[in-house]
């Protein structure tokens, strides 16, 4: 199983898919650190912003990065290597695949590797982002960037903790920064089993463009559907929750994504040995 994993993560590095999804998101990242660097530009060091609140994906200070990366984040994930079980297919090679390693072995080989493709192209640009603006930035400021949630200090603790549409408040007040690199492990999570949601389709409709773009399309129109809504795990960094506005919403959002990303998996494995 290991050499399959290893050989599958070869195969995914060298793709077309992951090497283009991946320099996309990084120089979105630069891209928006750089224009963190000239707002700040000729600034004196007193009014400087931290390097928290030039974090591109910090919403309260800059929400177009959000909005951007929260659009393309599902299709850059799936896009990373979720259609390749099309591609051996299209290409041919699928059964001789098959006849030396075994349905089994390919097909969860390739989940796994789709999970982590999908997770490093998402994960990667904004620890890139994250470490660029600790770098050029003061960790504290005197400077406040705005009235919003994120400042603590303008706040009662007691206030904030209570607040019901900011997860993890205890986490960001006794420490901001684990309090996102919390928010990458989860965004990366679930743009990899969005990845993983892509990939079980694709054995079921055997069209690279509707895998890809599937998860893509579905987030993004739920995300103007004031009913559907409540069923997205709000995966980008808002300041305000995720999938929900309690612990609980979360957790049941999360594992809700996680059965639907597995539920296919006897019905897929059945359409694998068809292919032998």
């Amino acid at each position: 199983m290991n050499k399959n994993i290893k050989l599958q993560l070869k195969i995914a590095i060298c793709s077309s898919g992951f090497l283009s999804m991946f320099v996309i998101m990084v120089i979105f990242s630069l891209v928006s650190f750089v224009l963190s660097c000239i707002s700040e530009l000729g600034n004196d060091i007193t009014s400087v912003t931290s390097a928290e609140a030039n974090f591109f994906l910090n919403g309260a200070y800059n929400s177009v990065s959000v909005k951007i990366f929260s659009i393309i984040m599902p299709f850059a994930a799936c896009a990373a290597f979720s259609d390749s079980y099309v591609a051996d297919y299209n290409d041919n090679r699928l059964s001789i695949i098959l006849a030396r390693s075994g349905e089994k072995k390919y097909y969860f080989s390739k989940m796994i590797t789709v999970f982590l493709c999908g997770s490093i192209v998402i994960f990667l640009p904004q620890i890139l982002n994250f470490l660029l603006c600790c770098i050029a930035f003061p960790i504290n400021s005197t400077n406040e960037y705005g009235w919003d949630l994120w400042q603590s200090h303008l706040y009662d603790t007691d206030y904030l903790v209570g607040s019901t549409t900011f997860l993890f408040k205890r986490l960001y007040i006794s420490s901001p920064y684990l309090y996102f690199i919390l928010y990458m492990v989860i965004s990366s999570s679930t743009a990899g089993v969005m990845a993983i949601i892509s990939y079980q389709l694709s054995f079921f409709i055997r069209n690279r463009v509707f895998t890809i773009s599937f998860m893509f399309i579905l987030l993004n129109l739920a995300g103007m559907l004031p009913y559907l809504q409540s069923f997205n795990i709000e995966y980008y960094i808002y300041g305000c929750y995720v999938g929900g506005d309690t612990p609980i919403y979360f957790i049941i959002t999360s594992a809700i994504y996680i059965v639907i990303a597995l539920i296919p998996t006897p019905f897929a494995l059945k359409r694998l040995k068809n292919c032998l």
